[in-house]
């Protein structure tokens, strides 16, 4: 049972290494397609994870949604591996017992198990490298905007159709292919986004300045030229949320 994973990357130093950390784990093969990152995410990689491929998508230093959506829809399409998982660096698919739940899966020849999707939250961004970020940062809300069916199975399906960022898709499977659509197999997302407020008003930042015309038409994007002050507004939910729904020490 073989597993390979994509990342679209673009300054992602933080995080990188908390996301290669995880995925080395179980991957039998990883790419980083790397969107001209101007830190030191890929000096980390090479350095740090050798193994691990780093591809490069130029986009003119811009942010293009256009682009990532096709590379999302078609760089997996050459796998073959049992299972593929297209994703951000910000995106975790996690399970008590992942292995062996795709084995099982396989097995039962399901091509996309459903998704649980969670925003996970922490007043500050976790910088130990020792210890994996699922472990580290546990607090968490449930955001249905981020059950994407990140992972599948390439061999059972023809197209994923991924709208922008993979919140939606419409599934297309292979001529002749039977794959097992009513089950009952799930898997949790969990999205490490909000890790600190100056980590969000950096990232933002960096997103914001190279925003395309062409995610400016489609609206692809748009909270990132929203400023501080919208990133302070969903900290303020989020932290009223947890304080209302989850006892101190969850």
């Amino acid at each position: 049972m073989t597993v390979e994973a994509f990342f679209l990357c673009f300054n992602e130093s933080k995080m990188i290494e908390h996301t290669l950390n995880y995925y080395t784990r179980f991957c039998d093969k990883i790419t980083i397609i790397d969107n001209q990152s101007t830190d030191n995410s890929v000096a980390i990689v090479k350095d740090k994870f050798p193994g691990v491929i780093i591809e490069d998508l130029d986009t003119g230093g811009e942010y293009r949604e256009d682009m990532q959506i096709d590379i999302r829809n078609n760089r997996w399409k050459d796998s073959e591996a049992d299972y593929v998982i297209m994703a951000d660096m910000d995106e975790f698919i996690v399970d008590t017992d992942l292995v062996g739940k795709l084995k099982e899966m396989k097995r039962q020849n399901v091509a996309i198990p459903k998704v649980v999707g969670y925003n996970m939250y922490s007043e500050t961004f976790p910088d130990d490298y020792n210890t994996l970020i699922i472990d580290q940062v546990t607090k968490k809300f449930r955001d249905r905007d981020f059950n994407k069916n990140i992972i599948f199975s390439p061999s059972l399906v023809k197209e994923m159709n991924f709208g922008p960022g993979s919140h939606f898709c419409n599934p297309e499977y292979k001529e002749g292919i039977n794959p097992q659509t009513n089950h009952s197999f799930e898997l949790t997302l969990l999205h490490f986004k909000y890790l600190g407020r100056a980590y969000l008003y950096e990232k933002h930042r960096g997103y914001g300045k190279r925003m395309s015309d062409t995610n400016r038409r489609f609206k692809f994007g748009s909270i990132y030229e929203l400023g501080t002050e919208f990133v302070d507004n969903a900290f303020d939910k989020i932290e009223k949320h947890l304080h209302k729904h989850q006892s101190p020490s969850a």
